[in-house]
């Protein structure tokens, strides 16, 4: 039996928690992998459950609990529970329902194009001025949390989305969080809360689970964790650490805010009424019984495109010109497929900052090994069952918003002065990667990186012999009106400082810098201004890194009726396409001699370059 140390403090508490298999196990899909007869029970289902009062009252807790399931390590377990509580919901109007999810990141480069905020599925932005979604699945819904309004969507870059997180960045996340106090704050402060903010209208309200975006998301985001599990299961699956949003520890046996189940009853999909796996994860629970006793050798394959561009595995469209031609066109999770361009790509010095394990684990090539869980006091559900078709009714109070305002919106354009974005400066502890240390680039990309020997690594002055390490949230650390006074980023898509790797030389189509948050939304969550300024630092320097690095990220392909090329290496002409909040800026770049017009049509998103 293999128990750590903290296992076995636990194990002196009387009681047992034991898993118990799920009879049935529901495989949720990405939502463009769905059939056609799979989207129409989805839609018909949520429609259903919609009439049926349950988008309110999911709404409503979601409300009612705010401030105690964000900004604290209850954000995964609560919502792994939420979005099964949804799920067992709608597979009492038809049981072959089972939520979808929006694997975000392949998106990442041009949110507004993937075919998921399209009127084939999700619908896409609100109508000028009422904000309505007059498309997809919600376009003929009327919300009545807290009141009747059609839903809402206002994108955070007037008619399209700024970019997003990087698959590439959040399998750096992954592979660099060793404890759920790291994951947590890593994910929830980066492509969880950028999603939201991205969509606006109702997703950048306490009620955003009135947007089917929330549950589809939030599928994504516990894929996320569980990916994360998988990935070294003897660290990483019965990982609990950190606090609640009252500062005290977390644990095992901390109930879930408003369920009552205990922690570790949520922690194991496809056990304890998790009947729940993912397509793009490892299956850990076909099997009918599972003895404590058994160990479960699991393992993910990598697909890995061949030298011709084309994915050795069959299953993948081929790579032109190393990238992705049509992303929705994928069927492989983004963060797990781009492990083998990653490993292809990257110098051993460059692995060993931003993907330290992925290093290690492709050398040691090791299997996923569940450990025995821990041994618990044993804990009971305190949420009243629910009974029938017709959700519960919402208590006369509560149209109370948790200390938030109805009808304010703290996205970007509500925001009561833009001077916030200017840029700030915000101390990173380690060196931004130099090129110019390595003796042969084109040599590490021959072959796996991490075989490479030493030869052209980092030189004393950039030194990348240690990971960039995961900020671990400190307890207690909430909004601060003095922090917020200081909070500024001038957010510019396409960074053209002497760094970034965009000379001309860099990718074809580089990686973009997400977009910030706003202060609204900062102050919405409770979140510490430094603490969220200290992450983005972080992700703009992994983004300058990589295109210094000249990684080209085979979902980096912007739609060619969007931006048509980014950089030309002959002429070493950098066209900056750069985002202001609330539109687009067009920005004149004038190099080599030349002159380049970036003509930017936020309501038609097509930019041209003329040359």
């Amino acid at each position: 039996m293999k128990l750590t140390s903290a296992f076995v403090v636990l194990a002196a508490i009387a009681g047992v928690d034991a898993l118990t298999p799920c009879s049935r196990v529901a495989t949720r899909k990405e939502v463009r992998s769905l059939s056609s007869a799979e989207w129409s029970t989805t839609s018909r289902v949520v429609t259903q459950m919609n009439n049926n009062g349950w988008f309110a009252w999911f709404a409503y807790l979601h409300t009612q609990n705010f401030n105690i399931i964000h900004n604290c390590e209850m954000f995964f377990p609560f919502h792994r529970r939420f979005i099964r509580d949804f799920e067992e919901v709608g597979q009492r109007f038809d049981s072959s329902f089972v939520l979808p999810y929006w694997d975000e990141v392949r998106d990442y480069a041009n949110p507004s194009g993937s075919a998921v905020l399209s009127s084939s599925y999700l619908g896409g932005n609100g109508q000028s001025g009422s904000k309505c979604v007059t498309n997809g699945v919600q376009s003929s819904w009327t919300m009545t949390y807290p009141s009747n309004h059609c839903l809402n969507r206002q994108y955070n870059n007037g008619n399209t989305i700024s970019p997003m997180y990087s698959p590439e960045y959040i399998q750096s996340l992954l592979t660099r969080s060793t404890k759920m106090s790291q994951l947590r704050p890593a994910i929830e402060n980066s492509l969880h809360g950028l999603v939201h903010l991205s969509l606006g209208g109702d997703m950048t309200q306490t009620y955003s689970p009135n947007d089917f975006a929330f549950w589809v998301h939030h599928a994504n985001i516990d894929r996320i964790w569980f990916v994360w599990q998988m990935e070294n299961p003897q660290n990483n699956f019965w990982s609990m650490d950190g606090s609640t949003a009252d500062g005290k520890a977390i644990g095992y046996g901390t109930p879930v805010t408003h369920y009552g189940d205990a922690i570790i009853d949520v922690m194991y999909p496809t056990m304890n009424n998790m009947c729940f796996t993912y397509d793009n994860v490892m299956s850990v629970g076909k099997t009918t019984k599972r003895s404590v006793g058994t160990k479960r050798d699991v393992q993910k394959c990598i697909p890995r495109p061949s030298a011709n561009g084309n994915d050795s595995s069959g299953g993948l469209p081929a790579l032109v010109d190393g990238v992705f031609d049509n992303v929705n066109d994928i069927l492989t999770d983004a963060e797990t497929y781009v492990k083998s361009t990653i490993l292809q790509q990257l110098p051993s010095n460059m692995l060993n900052k931003w993907f330290p394990a992925l290093q290690s684990s492709a050398s040691n090539n090791t299997q996923a090994d569940i450990p025995e869980p821990p041994v618990v006091a044993e804990s009971k559900p305190t949420a009243p069952a629910y009974t029938g078709q017709t959700a519960p009714a919402i208590p006369s109070d509560g149209n109370d918003l948790a200390g938030h305002n109805y009808g304010t919106d703290y996205s970007y354009a509500e925001e009561t002065d833009t001077s916030d974005y200017n840029e700030a400066t915000i101390p990173v502890s380690s060196a931004p990667y130099d090129s110019s240390a390595e003796t042969d680039i084109e040599e590490e990309t021959s072959g796996s990186a991490a075989e490479e020997s030493n030869a052209g690594q980092g030189t004393a002055t950039a030194d990348y012999s240690a990971a960039v390490s995961v900020p671990t949230h400190v307890g207690g650390n909430t909004f601060n009106e003095a922090e917020a006074e200081t909070y500024s980023v001038d957010y510019v898509a396409y960074d053209l400082s002497d760094d970034s790797g965009l000379d001309g030389a860099g990718p074809k189509y580089p990686m973009p810098v997400p977009a910030p948050y706003s202060i609204g939304f900062i102050k919405m969550h409770g979140y510490s201004v430094n603490e969220i300024s200290q992450n983005y630092a972080l992700a703009k320097q992994f983004v300058a890194d990589m295109n210094a690095a000249k990684y080209q990220s085979p979902y980096a392909k912007v739609a060619q009726n969007v931006l048509s090329d980014l950089t030309s290496a002959a002429d070493g002409v950098v066209s900056d396409v750069a985002n202001g909040v609330g539109g687009v800026v067009s920005d004149v770049v004038n190099a080599a001699g030349g002159v380049v017009s970036d003509v930017a049509n936020g309501v038609a998103g097509v930019v041209s370059d003329l040359l």
